[in-house]
């Protein structure tokens, strides 16, 4: 074939020069400027960057080399592979910070570098390519979990990662050798880095499944709908069936950090509340619309996704399992299936059989009661010390915490399961040195969950499966320690001991393997190390090692994680490697001999260099060294081999020898293998635990339960709680009843004690407190609310005895702002809370209330606040505690509108003022018949510091 153009002699030419977006034409006008392009290979992602040169045609001969000459096709310069998948990924995951590894760095481009650069407080620069520069930005690999942790959480951004991979079979000097794809997506509910560090909370993904079309017709309260929610790291999953009236309080209760919706339902705004008010409440929440899949996918298809051992076992206990389960559990389910194995496809999700959860086993507490009652945070500053968990939380697990604050969010309705608590609480609490050596049990155990599902997701280090076997092993420690102690027990005590100990029995041979071969004293030295050391240099250090030329000596495989004795394969491999090294051993010895013995050398050491050259180190004086020079520049041989010199200074030598580097790469090769072999066994334990999924699980829940209510105990008798009797009755009665989390403060603070209450309430029956301001008519409310969430969770309760009913779901209506994100007032606050509860107590609910129609002018609050109470009465029937400053008017208006038994069913207490004499006073905080006449807010002005002349004016307008 002829060529197109020839290079005339003295012609400069550039042997592998690629000219790009030109043609072979007929005899044209000659062109003057030829652009040339360079490939180059970048450094980070292994892809080709492209430096442009001009060459003037009129003084190169390339022009007029042939008639025939090359004239330029306008064409847009394109983008190298690595950007242009970056481009790509940008324009799929559009909503997405997209993250892509080029080599060690995780690095953003384009537009993205420019607007997330400064929020990650990260340098933005660019690099030039053939179409331009284009904006860059990145962080090194190892810094990934701690950037997430600023998109994710701080900002609320999904985030889209790309890892790079290696080309099988590719020679390493290959310009494209790599190649990248989505290992996963991260969002609040799929973020696992924080969840495994989170300890004390489960990291729920909530999706919410509405029925078609419902949207456009108006809400109804019956309206049944099927939620479904997770948490990856600990393998939970769950579902239920709600009424549209009871969403809300499940979504409170489950307290989600990511709920998914169908993307359908994106134009509809439901959180705004415009087709259900109460849906506003999905405002606190991050919320992430959902693409529904063209193509159905069967429930079947996600079998994977599960794993109790055998698969035709998971297989056939999941079908079992799904068919109790309602058509809309079952779509929620499927829907938050896809979304977790779509964002997470690298991973090996291993969840456990999915657990139905029944509205009816349940109490529903509402996001304005639980925030009201401070269950989880406090008010002021939404800090969780001083709320009631902080307060009771005397767990030594995590599994333990989780726990407690799962019972917290949903009291039980199950009154068996209630009593079994109280029995077992009531026998810790007794026997106090049982319950210490339990607890010291306890605290040596590890988060057996989420161990769990590192290794399923193929993580997981090797001390942690040590701290796995260990916990298993703590587990039937426990198991035959109650065991011992089951003669202190009642007949159905014993019996309840005894089904729970079945669950910590642990398959013993697994578990003593583990601690037999498993070298745990060297992970745990490598484990010091890496916490006490620079985290940078220990990620650098095999980095710096090989640019150390002054490296130590080649030392003995000793840090050996898996003992030798675990199988033959590995003892040949250890027997080899000590072969080789006694070798090494006998030579380092003779050339030291001579070096250092005979030939007067200073030191002499068998080493490696930075290169991953084998060669003898040598140091001495001049003179020495120079008499080792002639003897090698003889060829003489050194105990069987030449040497010859590599490199060398003033006072030093590298020389190399054959047969050290033999045994230097024998023993490399060895070392490799071992390790190799050692991983494939820590692999292979791991593998058992995740085969053994539901077993492991059963035990950290065993754990967890004895965790959570041998703390109650500790509680008990720390506060001085009593055991409530709780059953089917509508009765409320407590006798002393104390405010547990304000008692703690005022302990704190001085040595003033609490005022205990009494509360006694049936069904139909409502009590309206009275009282001046900071009277403590709120805390009496909140207190009588916290014990019935104690007594329903299986806790003792700060009283001297109580009665409880079982109480369905618990209202509040304690305290309002404004909400302005909503354009709410105070008052429309109070009246859509007030409202919310009209409609949703039952006979067996308890409502507490507060200062109802304060917002608004006077005669127009009484009237709203006379309007709440009648119909609680009348229509909901629910026991009530009614706190308010218009007790006089409303017993005024009672007494003249309502029949006679309508009055008997209410009751006026009120707590007071006590004059000390003179300006002096102080509050009793001691409820008692009556109504109060007068709220006392001049004396509140005077304690917050008014000025004198504004207290005399009020004084005179109030006379």
């Amino acid at each position: 074939m002829k060529p197109f153009f020839k290079v005339p002699k003295g012609c400069l030419f550039f042997p592998r020069l690629s000219i790009r977006h030109y043609s072979l034409k007929a005899p044209q006008p000659k062109i003057s400027k030829l652009k040339i392009t360079f490939n180059k290979a970048s450094e980070s992602s292994g892809e080709k960057a492209v430096d442009t040169y001009s060459i003037d045609t009129d003084s190169c001969p390339i022009a007029q080399a042939n008639d025939n000459v090359l004239s330029p096709i306008p064409s847009k310069p394109s983008l190298p592979p690595s950007l242009q998948y970056v481009r790509d990924l940008m324009d799929l995951y559009k909503e997405h910070v997209v993250l892509t590894q080029m080599g060690s760095f995780y690095e953003l481009y384009f537009e993205q570098a420019v607007k997330y650069a400064p929020e990650l407080n990260i340098s933005l620069t660019n690099r030039a390519y053939s179409h331009g520069k284009v904006p860059f930005a990145g962080f090194p690999v190892h810094q990934l979990s701690r950037h997430l942790k600023m998109l994710v959480n701080n900002y609320g951004y999904s985030v889209t990662i790309a890892e790079q991979f290696k080309k099988e079979d590719v020679a390493n000097n290959e310009i494209n050798k790599f190649y990248r794809r989505v290992t996963r997506i991260v969002t609040p509910g799929t973020f696992i880095d924080e969840a495994f560090e989170n300890l004390r909370e489960n990291t729920y993904l909530l999706n919410i499944e509405f029925p078609e079309n419902c949207m456009s017709q108006v809400a109804d309260v019956s309206l049944k709908i099927g939620i479904c929610w997770c948490d990856v790291s600990t393998g939970e999953i769950f579902v239920q069936q709600v009424y549209l009236k009871d969403l809300v309080s499940a979504i409170t209760r489950i307290q989600p950090k990511e709920i998914l919706l169908d993307e359908r339902l994106l134009g509809f705004h439901i959180e705004s509340g415009t087709w259900y008010p109460e849906l506003v409440e999905l405002k606190k929440f991050f919320i992430k619309y959902q693409k529904m899949p063209s193509q159905h996918r069967t429930i079947e298809s996600f079998y994977g996704l599960f794993n109790l051992g055998e698969k035709e076992a998971t297989d056939r206990q999941l079908r079992i399992q799904f068919q109790t389960f309602t058509q809309k559990e079952l779509a929620a389910l499927r829907n938050t299936l896809l979304y977790v194995s779509d964002h997470l496809p690298d991973f090996s999700i291993n969840f456990q059989i999915p657990q139905r959860q029944l509205a009816t086993a349940i109490m529903q507490i509402d996001s304005r009661t639980s925030a009201a009652l401070e269950l989880h945070s406090t008010v002021r500053d939404n800090n969780k010390k001083g709320s009631l968990l902080s307060s009771i939380r005397r767990t030594v697990t995590p599994s333990g915490t989780r726990l407690l604050s799962q019972w917290l969010s949903g009291p039980s309705l199950d009154l068996k399961e209630i009593k079994k608590r109280q029995r077992i609480v009531g026998f810790f609490k007794k026997n106090v040195d049982l319950t210490e050596t339990l607890r010291l049990m306890l605290k040596k155990v590890n988060d057996l969950s989420r161990i769990l599902q590192k290794f399923s997701f193929g993580r997981g280090e090797a001390l942690e499966l040590i701290q796995m076997a260990q916990s298993l092993q703590i587990s039937r420690e426990i198991r035959d320690y109650l065991l011992d102690n089951v003669s202190l027990m009642k007949v159905t005590l014993k019996s309840q001991i005894l089904q729970l100990t079945e669950t910590l029995d642990f398959e013993k041979g697994l578990v003593d393997d583990i601690l037999k071969f498993i070298n745990e004293e060297e992970l745990v030295k490598s484990q010091d190390v890496k916490q006490n050391g620079d985290a940078n240099a220990i990620l650098e250090i095999d980095v710096k090692e090989k640019k150390d030329v002054n490296k130590d000596e080649v030392s003995e495989l000793t840090d050996f994680i898996v003992n030798p004795s675990f199988n033959s394969k590995l003892r040949k491999l250890h027997d080899a490697y000590q072969c080789v090294w006694q070798k090494k051993e006998k030579l380092n010895n003779s050339l030291k001999d001579l070096f250092v013995g005979e030939l007067g050398a200073k030191t002499f050491a068998l080493k490696e260099r930075q290169n991953g050259e084998y060669a003898l180190h040598v140091t001495g004086t001049v003179s020495n060294l120079k008499k080792i020079d002639e003897l090698i520049a003889k060829k003489t041989e050194f105990y069987g081999n030449s040497c010859h010199i590599l490199q060398q200074s003033s006072q030093t030598r590298w020389l190399s020898h054959r047969f050290w580097t033999d045994l230097g790469h024998e023993l490399e090769l060895l070392t490799l293998k071992i390790r190799n072999e050692e991983s494939n066994i820590i692999n292979l334990f791991k593998r058992k635990f995740i085969d053994r999924s539901d077993e492991v699980r059963q035990v950290a829940t065993t754990l967890g339960y004895l965790d959570t209510l041998s703390s109650f105990a500790v509680l008990a008798n720390e506060k001085n709680l009593v055991c409530p009797k709780v059953d089917e009755s509508d009765k409320l009665e407590v006798v002393n009843g104390r405010h547990l989390m304000v008692e703690e403060g005022l302990s704190a603070r001085s040595l003033e004690t609490f005022t205990a209450n009494d509360c006694e309430l049936a069904k139909d029956n409502l009590w309206v407190i009275t009282g001046p301001n900071m009277g403590g008519k709120s805390t009496f409310l909140r207190q009588n609310a916290i014990i019935v969430i104690l007594a329903q969770v299986g806790c003792f309760v700060p009283c001297s005895k109580a009665h409880v009913g079982i109480v369905d779901k618990l209202f509040s209506r304690v305290g309002s702002a404004d909400d302005l994100y909503n354009e709410m007032s105070t008052f429309m606050v109070e009246m859509i809370e007030t409202s919310f509860i009209l409609q949703g107590a039952t006979t067996r609910s308890l409502a507490i209330l507060d200062e109802i129609g304060r917002g608004t002018s006077g005669k127009e609050g009484i009237s709203i606040a006379y309007a709440t109470l009648k119909y609680l009465l009348e229509n909901n029937q629910c026991r009530t505690l009614f706190a308010t400053h218009f007790g006089q008017e409303l017993k005024q208006i009672i007494d003249r509108k309502c029949a006679k038994d309508l009055r008997e069913k209410i009751k006026f207490y009120q707590s007071g003022i006590t004059d000390l004499g003179g300006n002096n006073f102080c509050y009793n905080h001691k409820l008692k018949p009556g109504i109060c006449m007068k709220s006392d807010a001049i004396r509140v002005a005077e304690l917050a510091g008014f000025p004198t002349e504004a207290l005399q004016e009020a004084r005179e307008i109030l006379g």
